[in-house]
């Protein structure tokens, strides 16, 4: 009897779906995990930023700088913790880490905050020294007087950030291997601390008077003597070479009882 026309190919389409599953579900399953993935790296990204930009106000030729140890403090409640919670300096315990990185077995991607670690310059040291990697910056060298002033460029810094993630349960086919992987992301942000930026009015009048002896051409007594002698002793001197009066003071009932802004 002959053969009908397809007879012979009946069923293959259902076994060719049955073949390509097999490589397309676990893919499927695991995108959800590239997705932590990529948002853990966007963590530490922003981590890393802020870690950097925390140096153009506290470094070695502004004011102090932060400690290590706080400054990962900061940076795993931040952008690790749980969003919404309260961000507490010098915790005494660590934070949380965000519920919702987790496997599809429920367990956590960070096992424990001391997986997210806090380096300095491209050799990830310890101490914000280790950060100044770089030759230093030649922005002052025609300014002859910038040693003077306490505007010493010392280079670009980079602050790293650094996520060790828990590898996949083993023993699966579908995620491999993602079991194996020991993944690791780390991202950095390098920026040029710049001397010339003061943190305080005081720190810019101790500059300019470093540079000038303010106040010796015209001393204020000899121009209040002055005015006297016209018989002006209303009028106020004026204040030669006293940048106090140009300092950028927030009013005292701007402020409230006990708080400073």
């Amino acid at each position: 009897m002959p053969l009908q026309p397809g007879f012979g190919q009946a069923g293959q389409a259902l076994t060719e779906f049955l073949l390509i599953s097999l490589a397309l579900i676990p893919l499927f399953l695991l995108i959800p995990m590239i997705g932590k993935y990529q948002d853990i790296g966007h963590a530490a990204q922003l981590a890393s930023r802020y870690a950097a930009f925390d140096a153009l106000l506290r470094n070695g030729s502004d004011n102090s700088w932060k400690p290590p140890a706080t400054l990962a403090a900061e940076l795993r409640q931040r952008f690790f913790g749980i969003p919404g919670a309260a961000v507490v300096t010098d915790a005494q315990e660590a934070a949380p880490i965000r519920n919702s990185w987790n496997d599809p077995y429920q367990h956590p991607l960070i096992a424990s905050p001391a997986a997210i670690a806090l380096s300095f310059g491209a050799r990830r040291g310890e101490t914000h020294a280790d950060g100044y990697d770089h030759a230093p910056s030649g922005d002052t060298d025609l300014f002859m007087l910038a040693s003077r002033a306490g505007l010493a460029s010392t280079g670009l810094y980079r602050a790293n950030v650094g996520v060790s993630l828990a590898s996949l349960p083993a023993g699966l086919r579908s995620i491999e291997p993602f079991d194996r992987l020991k993944l690791r992301i780390e991202r950095h942000a390098s920026v040029l601390p710049g001397p010339w930026t003061a943190v305080s009015p005081e720190q810019t009048e101790m500059r300019t008077g470093g540079l000038a002896p303010l106040n010796t051409p015209m001393p204020n007594g000899l121009i209040s003597a002055a005015i006297e002698v016209v018989d002006m002793a209303s009028v106020r001197p004026p204040s030669f070479g006293k940048l106090g009066q140009w300092r950028d003071v927030v009013p005292g009932d701007r402020l409230r009882s006990g708080e400073t802004r």
